[in-house]
């Protein structure tokens, strides 16, 4: 049976389409559907990481805290994940009570409401692990490894009890051979793991973890923009405030890169003339921000529409989206023609189609607040939360005091 509202007034509409955008595993800030272009160029750059990563000392809490788990002997999934919360919350209050004035700390704001985030750090940076192959578990998700761990663990209880209760001291060929079986089995490439980590808990990566973490990106992402900065020390980077700054230094890439970045670019602005152009038609062309920035980049209109969607959709795999390179090819087209009008309908069908009439903004123009933008701004690829990345990196190598 589909889910309904009675719609009273204008105000109730945007307050239960805000409620459902925060519900969908969408983001507001994709409300035309192009992440499949955005995620295929931010992992072509920075692959691991994620808009909601904070510093890099979480790609070692994590398997830290769950090698502790490991060597706890649990077989009972749910208090094995509950466990693995309760020592992540326990970080987040020792760096709270240790460096009040540090950025980054996940859950500090839910702490101070007496609460913890839906989103753990294991959860955050558990892509990075696997993609930096600091976990070696493969494609697992992080309840699939928990379930795998608390298996072994069972299996290694049984095979004691099954030694304590051969009180005649047979000994069983297989059984040893599966015992070692288990006893080989591990999930992570950790050499810097110090089993009192917890005591010695500090935000700044340790020199040792540095040149660790380093050295995996390296390894394991060498195609990467990502791994390129890291292993020519190109610090350089640090000084860029947002990815359109890159370009500056951009040069200094390999030619392959420069062409993705080119590329990247040129989609980013493409798609901010279509977020542009989506807040006019929802505020039924009252929002004066957008206009002034439609009045302003018009003149460049054909510029921005010169852009080279096929070689983009090869680059980011988009072809297996469709639906999506027709509405961007549609959209370039009505650029190219200057017809206004019909990028504008271009727009709002692919709202509605992916949202339904009921939930689509362009569907109901006017009954949102003009002065209010939706959909975000340009695209930076998770360039900002690479370069806290970076910078770890790089504080953590010239730490001398610690390894």
């Amino acid at each position: 049976m589909p889910i309904g509202w009675i719609d009273f007034s204008k105000n109730e509409r945007n307050k239960v389409l805000k409620v459902l955008d925060l519900l969908s595993e969408n983001s507001t800030l994709d409300e035309l559907g192009i992440a499949t272009i955005r995620d295929g160029f931010s992992d072509l750059f920075f692959p691991g990481t994620s808009t909601i990563q904070t510093r890099a000392k979480y790609f070692f809490i994590v398997p830290y805290a769950l090698r502790d788990l490991e060597r706890s002997g649990e077989t009972n999934v749910d208090k094995f994940l509950k466990y693995l919360n309760d020592i992540e919350e326990a970080c987040a209050k020792v760096f709270i009570e240790n460096n009040l004035g540090d950025t980054g700390i996940i859950g500090k704001r839910s702490i101070a409401n007496d609460k913890w985030v839906k989103r753990s750090p294991a959860d955050i940076y558990w892509s990075g692990l696997r993609q930096y192959k600091i976990f070696k578990g493969g494609n697992l998700s992080i309840q699939e490894y928990a379930r795998a761990v608390c298996a072994i663990n069972n299996k290694k209880t049984n095979l004691i009890n099954l030694g304590n209760n051969n009180d005649k001291g047979i000994e069983n060929e297989s059984d040893d051979m599966y015992a070692g079986d288990i006893r080989s089995i591990h999930f992570w490439d950790i050499p810097t793991y110090d089993d009192e980590w917890f005591d010695k808990l500090q935000m700044d990566l340790t020199r040792d973890e540095a040149e660790f973490l380093n050295y995996r990106i390296i390894n394991s992402c060498e195609e990467s923009l990502f791994a390129y900065v890291l292993k020519n020390n190109l610090a350089q980077i640090m000084d860029c405030k947002n990815f359109t700054e890159l370009g500056n230094i951009i040069k200094l890439f390999p030619e392959k890169m420069q062409k993705d970045y080119s590329l990247a670019k040129d989609f980013s602005e493409f798609n901010y003339l279509l977020r542009v152009v989506y807040n006019i038609v929802l505020s039924d062309g009252k929002n004066e921000e957008a206009n002034e920035i439609f009045d302003d980049l018009y003149d460049e209109i054909n510029n921005i529409a010169n852009i080279d969607l096929e070689e983009i959709f090869a680059r980011t795999y988009a072809y297996r989206n469709p639906m999506m390179c027709k509405f961007l090819r549609d959209s370039k087209r009505a650029m190219i023609e200057d017809n206004i009008s019909e990028l504008k309908k271009t727009i709002s069908s692919r709202e509605i189609f992916l949202k339904g009439s009921g939930r689509a903004r362009c569907a109901h123009p006017g009954e949102f607040d003009s002065t209010e933008w939706f959909g975000g701004g340009k695209l930076y690829y998770r360039f900002d939360n690479a370069i806290k990345i970076i910078k770890d990196i790089c504080r953590g190598k010239e730490n001398v005091k610690s390894k």
